[in-house]
């Protein structure tokens, strides 16, 4: 694992091929100075790389933690540096005195800034001894900001997305409803699963989420794909412009007021327009169980004034070793005017 080419951007004494000797000698100074992790491969359970870590006190109670990492040659170019990194920082927010994480890099070494700026670190003013430095501030992370960097990755969300999309065609064939030209809002976007299948088909969609990580993703599909007909924001469009379409996608049950966010939603959709969400149903009988059943969708439809309101199962996949059906609630606005269905 500790060759010329892992270790060309370590510092001088690190730099080299390692005997074994060496590198016991090498990872035995380490430990000395702080912890070193050896990240192991789950599929496998072969050594893939090492992680160093080093705590540099901020105030009596706070800790800035600087992380370096080296991954073994097999190892490269599978996005495990991202993974790694993410999974760094989801468990840096559980542990009370960390309060950023900083990583240092070679100015020419594109690859690994990348996968700090995957993962919602910014770089901070100033060059340390050659390398640039990124850091987090693990307090300030949105909930999900951590599963960002590897979501598209997931086998369980891609074909949660297709699954959704496809359940989705279903209803706009049976409402005569069609894609084509038309405004839509994905509420809850996320990295954009569903964006990137109505980018395709939609006069313009506004993609909508609070996680600026997850909206970072998103923003970088559009560049790279010259999507001109999407924008990623943290703010729901004004109701001037009116939406054929509102689609939330595993976003509702987490929602602090769901009642109103529908509502809210709903009046952004032109008379008749289409209301649609995917969620997890609860389980009543299970305490621990999380989501929203269906007369609780039911309702808050109902209550946002919408009609042909349908609640049932939308799709049935499996993937990574579990089924999922979720619930979808569907409903249109009122063909009425805008300022009398407003009233």
């Amino acid at each position: 694992m500790l060759t010329a080419s892992t270790t060309r951007a370590l510092p001088v004494g690190w730099l080299g091929d390692f005997s074994v000797e060496r590198a016991a000698d090498w990872i035995d100074e380490r430990d000395r100075e702080s912890p070193t992790l050896l990240a192991i491969d789950r599929e496998s359970s072969e050594p893939v790389g090492l992680v160093i870590l080093f705590e540099v006190p901020i105030d009596a109670s706070t800790v800035d933690l600087r992380i370096g990492y080296v991954l073994a040659d097999a190892s490269s170019g599978q996005g495990l540096a991202t993974e790694l990194v993410a999974g760094l920082s989801d468990w840096a927010r559980a542990q009370e005195p960390i309060h950023t994480l900083t990583g240092g890099v070679e100015a020419t070494n594109l690859a690994s800034a990348g996968v700090l700026i995957k993962n919602g670190f910014e770089r901070t003013v100033g060059i340390d001894e050659g390398e640039e430095i990124y850091q987090l501030n693990v307090e300030d992370l949105n909930e999900w900001d951590r599963y960002a960097a590897s979501w598209d990755q997931e086998e369980a969300v891609q074909a949660y997305a297709g699954a959704a999309f496809a359940s989705l065609k279903t209803l706009l064939k049976d409402q005569a409803i069609t894609l084509e030209g038309a405004r839509v809002v994905d509420f809850g976007c996320g990295t954009g699963l569903l964006t990137e299948r109505l980018a395709q088909r939609v006069a313009m969609v506004h993609a909508v989420d609070t996680s600026s990580a997850m909206l970072d993703v998103l923003k970088t599909k559009i560049d790279e794909r010259g999507w001109s007909n999407v924008q990623a924001t943290t703010d729901l469009p004004k109701k001037t412009t009116p939406h054929d379409v509102v689609v939330c996608s595993s976003v509702c049950s987490f929602l602090d007021d769901y009642p109103a966010t529908v509502n809210q939603l709903v009046s952004l959709l032109r008379p008749g327009g289409l209301f649609v969400q995917w969620d997890w149903e609860r389980n009543t009988d299970d305490p621990r169980s999380s989501g929203l059943t269906s007369i609780e969708i039911k309702n808050a439809l109902t209550a946002a004034g919408l009609e042909n309101i349908n609640v049932d199962t939308g799709f049935v996949i499996s993937a990574s070793g579990q089924v999922m059906r979720p619930v979808m609630g569907s409903g249109r606005r009122s063909a009425r005017s805008r300022s009398e269905a407003d009233k």
